[in-house]
């Protein structure tokens, strides 16, 4: 990476500075961890050669999952017992009185107004005309002739949608 000309050269030293020392860190770190990685892979290689071929890669998953799931177990216990001895209860928080009245903060109670259901009724065996009354409608109040027209047009609808 090259730096633009015009900086000062303190800060092409700075930089080249930053960058040897950089490098030194992560070459140094490389060569320490060398060793531990490769016991690493010695262990590995023979717990590999013990386990047949078929088997390698579902025991692999299955000792990941298992680490992860103790890792998760270890974690949330950690949580769940910290230090709780120095700790002060949380304060409840200070209502002041008088700001908003409670008849505010509740709804009032609805009126019943629903009527009572029959749960049981004995069915009619007449109708009286009376009782039909409101129910009915005499269709030749207007004449037969609206109710002619409606016929024939359904009728001519459903003779047009046939093939």
């Amino acid at each position: 990476m090259s730096f633009p000309p015009h900086l000062p050269a303190p800060i092409y030293k700075f930089a080249a500075d930053v960058k040897t020392a950089l490098g030194s860190f992560f070459h140094k770190a490389s060569e320490q961890t060398a060793g531990l990685r490769a016991r690493i892979q010695q262990i590995a290689g023979k717990l590999a050669d013990r386990l047949p071929p078929g088997k390698r890669r579902p025991v692999l998953i299955a000792s990941i999952g298992v680490c992860g799931v103790f890792a998760l177990i270890f974690v949330g216990s950690s949580l769940l017992a910290g230090n709780h001895e120095g700790r002060k209860p949380a304060a409840a928080p200070v209502m002041r009185q008088g700001l908003i009245p409670a008849d505010d903060l509740f709804l009032p109670e609805e009126p019943d107004f629903v009527p009572g259901v029959l749960l049981e009724r004995e069915q009619r065996e007449k109708w009286t005309a009376d009782d039909a009354a409101p129910l009915w409608q005499d269709p030749l109040k207007n004449g037969e002739e609206p109710w002619r027209n409606r016929i024939e047009k359904a009728v001519d609808e459903i003779m047009e949608s046939v093939p």
